[in-house]
């Protein structure tokens, strides 16, 4: 036993593991340098006991939980869910919180037993974890944290890390994402000592604590989908460029604007909605008249007559457009889901959201978006040609999370925070606007959102010349080029 303590106590979660991946995890975490006294496994014993190596046994009764971390003089505390603990992972994690100082919160990256390929979790995303406890099986806390959030809560048996992760989140303490591996963990070994349940429970209480009102449905064990209520009843205005043309799409020819908006009025279920068109001067006069017999006096014309400029159109759009929210929308699409607009506008009211993207489907219903992925100064979109029903091993495509963008040809944002930050800009015209407005508006420290239960098919290119010129990369790069280097987001995707 050493003299001095540990600046590390590591907390070993029994619940719903066999003995012996008890012991697997003790001697993955012995080995990994803390000391056997530093070292808790909290099990359903009525009294705290010691193990033959020194390892201190206590109960999962929430008064003896807090008072072993008050009686503690070890900095920080290792939670330790499942898994290997790696062995480098103390020093890492330690030296990473050591350099950020401002950070009460960490968790890392993990292998699989099986040896497949890192799983690469996501830079801190509150928004995603109220759907999925995607942390991983280590979370480390710095002592503070449960000093100034008065401990464990006796509410949040068998989710104490989740509930303790979202409370310090609603206090503003700094959570943050060691990018480096720190266990070693079985994908298979996942529903256990009614953790689901217990997980629900405590985002039901930070819901409630938040002030906000949203129903839970469970998804699949450890995966939720929140349907956030809508609050008073804001005017949406769907802002479409367009120039009236048509295309051959699923067997037969149609023209674009017409079925898109026909689709919206028909399908959707969100109705307090207007439709700001912004037409091109060759737009057939029939193609507005059919606009007008859809939307009634639900419609806005504005007339485009300068060279094609998407960025100034939409913003001429914008300034039309009397709603509180903009849902920037391109003519080539169609809707999926009846409440895709709800889904948007729920998660477009939550605290610190800028902007919020869906899920668009090519023609051949492979995936073409579900975020967008910055990566080495270039764009591109996250689970691009991916086919339905295809997921990673964090299940990223049945969860809102946040991103590092989304596509302008399906976005919504509040008024305000479009006029905030200067709309489109008019430097790029065609292509990489919508990455520069993300970008504009996550400097402002809103978050962008993406939400798979808002689901359209996009014809991408069907409208329009889809060529990147290298003006357009140049461009681009020469405003954002430091920030868009490493993806931290979508970082499996």
């Amino acid at each position: 036993m050493n003299d001095a303590p540990s600046r590390i106590e590591a907390w070993i979660d029994a619940a719903g593991h066999a003995t012996e991946d008890v012991d697997e995890m003790i001697a993955s975490v012995l080995a990994a340098g803390v000391p056997s006294d530093a070292v808790r496994v909290v099990a359903t014993e009525d009294e705290p006991s010691a193990r033959e190596d020194g390892v201190r046994v206590v109960p999962a009764d929430v008064d003896v939980l807090n008072r072993e971390w008050r009686a503690s003089d070890a900095e920080f505390l290792m939670l330790i869910r499942r898994g290997r603990v790696e062995p480098e992972a103390i020093e890492r994690v330690t030296a990473f919180l050591d350099r950020f100082p401002g950070v009460h919160i960490a968790y890392g990256d993990s292998v699989t037993t099986q040896g497949s390929s890192p799983l690469t979790r996501p830079r801190f995303s509150p928004i995603r974890l109220r759907s999925n406890d995607y942390l991983g099986p280590i979370v480390v806390v710095r002592r503070s944290v449960l000093e100034s959030l008065d401990g464990f809560r006796p509410g949040a048996r068998r989710a104490q890390v989740l509930d303790l992760v979202l409370r310090a989140d609603e206090a503003g303490l700094p959570i943050a994402l060691v990018p480096a591996v720190l266990a070693r963990e079985d994908l298979a070994d996942v529903d256990f000592a009614s953790s689901a349940d217990a997980q629900e429970r405590v985002v039901r209480d930070h819901l409630e604590r938040c002030g906000v009102v949203a129903e839970i449905e469970r998804v699949r064990p450890f995966t939720r989908r929140l349907r956030y209520r809508i609050e008073g009843d804001p005017t949406v205005s769907v802002v479409i460029p367009t120039r009236g043309g048509s295309a051959h799409v699923a067997g037969s020819d149609r023209v674009l604007v017409v079925e898109a908006i026909r689709g919206i009025v028909e399908r959707s279920t969100y109705r307090n909605l207007e439709f700001v068109v912004v037409c091109d001067r060759e737009t057939p006069e029939h193609v507005v008249a059919e606009l007008r017999a859809l939307c009634g006096d639900r419609l806005r014309i504005v007339l485009w007559d300068a060279p094609f400029n998407f960025s100034a159109k939409m913003n001429r759009g914008a300034v039309a457009a009397t709603g509180e929210y903009l849902l920037l929308l391109n003519d080539d699409v169609e809707v999926v889901t009846d409440d895709w607009i709800e889904s948007m506008l729920g998660l477009a009211q939550q605290r610190g959201v800028g902007m919020v993207g869906a899920m668009l489907y090519f023609e051949d219903s492979t995936v073409q978006h579900a975020g967008q992925v910055y990566t080495g100064g270039v764009a591109g979109h996250a689970a691009f040609g991916w086919p339905g029903g295809r997921d990673d091993a964090l299940g990223s495509l049945a969860t809102d999370h946040e991103v590092s963008g989304v596509t302008a040809a399906c976005a919504l944002v509040r008024r305000e925070v479009y006029d905030e930050v200067g709309g489109f800009t008019l430097a790029l015209p065609g292509n990489y606007n919508d990455v520069d407005l993300n970008m504009k508006i996550r400097q402002t420290g809103r978050s962008i959102v993406f939400t798979p239960w808002a689901r359209l098919y996009h014809f991408e290119s069907k409208s329009r010349d889809p060529r990147i010129l290298p003006t357009d990369i140049e461009t681009l790069q020469s405003r954002w080029l430091r920030r868009m280097q490493v993806e931290m987001y979508s970082r499996m995707l």
